[in-house]
């Protein structure tokens, strides 16, 4: 890792992962920063309450990581958030990402750059592969669909191409990699705490094109994500969050240009059906998570969910 003051006239960028109980995960994640070609760049890791000994494995083997050590979880939003007001008074730029994830050496230069050239992009995403398919994309931008409420990453299980290959504008781009202005964030006040987990990184975006900002998606930044590390042993739980957060998005935001209709038919269509598809498959988890997500959207119960 390289210090923080800007340096060869780069403006610095400060890295924020939040982490929890994914040491050997968050071990590759931070070997992979060695490799970065940029120089000024400084990273945090906000650890939540890990019992793994992943505060003592950074400060062993990355002593110029610092670790701010919460004593308990505080929900990635609020970790995230933690971490970026840390490091915005110093660095122009902040870059947010998951501990599930590697970059490519280029990952700054690339997002820098894009950054430097279009002045009115606020938040600016990469281009994510799975991890154990390292050709296949996961994240190439994302979009919440305006007539039924869903969300989903554009080149999602394709194989990279060319035309995932151009700066574009998008709704929103995913959490586990994104560069974005550090006076914007301090402007917006971060991540909504709140949401917890899920839909924080669209919330964010939104609330970015709200203010006047740009959000674009950068093909040239690319990094590799091991997909579903977080909430993946509760099924139920991680459903109950996104149908949550999913419905505050759209509700908060307005999605669409008949809001009204497109709320309708996500609760109509879009819930009952995957309700539906999971009671078939035998998963009554599954279900009773998406009915739980809706009933506390229902009646505004948001934060962590402790049962």
């Amino acid at each position: 890792m390289k210090p923080a003051p800007e340096s060869e006239s780069r403006p610095s960028v400060g890295v924020v992962i939040v982490n929890h109980n994914l040491k050997d995960t968050l071990r590759a994640t931070l070997e992979s920063f060695l490799a970065v070609d940029y120089p000024a760049f400084s990273i945090v890791v906000c650890d939540n309450g890990s019992s793994d000994g992943s505060p003592e494995m950074i400060r062993r083997s990355f002593p110029q990581v610092h670790c701010i050590a919460n004593p308990v979880g505080l929900g990635y939003a609020r970790a995230a958030s933690q971490g970026m007001a840390h490091l915005a008074p110093d660095h122009k730029y902040l870059f947010s990402i998951s501990n599930d994830v590697t970059v490519d050496p280029a990952i700054f230069r690339e997002l820098v750059q894009a950054a430097e050239a279009h002045p009115r992009a606020a938040i600016l995403g990469s281009k994510v592969y799975f991890h154990d398919r390292p050709d296949i994309l996961w994240h190439a931008g994302g979009r919440v669909h305006p007539w039924h409420g869903h969300t989903y990453h554009y080149g999602w299980e394709r194989r990279d191409h060319p035309r995932y290959n151009r700066i574009r504008a998008c709704d929103y781009v995913t959490g586990c990699g994104y560069l974005v202005r550090s006076e914007v964030a301090r402007q917006l006040g971060y991540l909504k705490d709140d949401l917890v987990f899920y839909f924080e990184d669209a919330d964010f975006c939104y609330r970015v094109r709200a203010a006047g900002w740009e959000v674009l998606y950068v093909p040239t930044a690319r990094v590799w994500h091991k997909t579903s590390t977080t909430l993946a042993k509760d099924r139920g739980l991680q459903l109950r969050y996104a149908t949550r957060n999913n419905l505050y998005l759209l509700a908060r935001h307005r999605v669409g240009p008949w809001f009204p209709f497109c709320l309708a038919v996500h609760l109509a269509a879009v819930l009952p059906c995957k309700m539906a598809l999971f009671l078939a498959l035998g998963r009554w988890k599954n279900t009773r998570g998406i009915w739980r997500g809706f009933r506390d959207w229902h009646r505004g119960q948001y934060g962590m969910i402790r049962e």
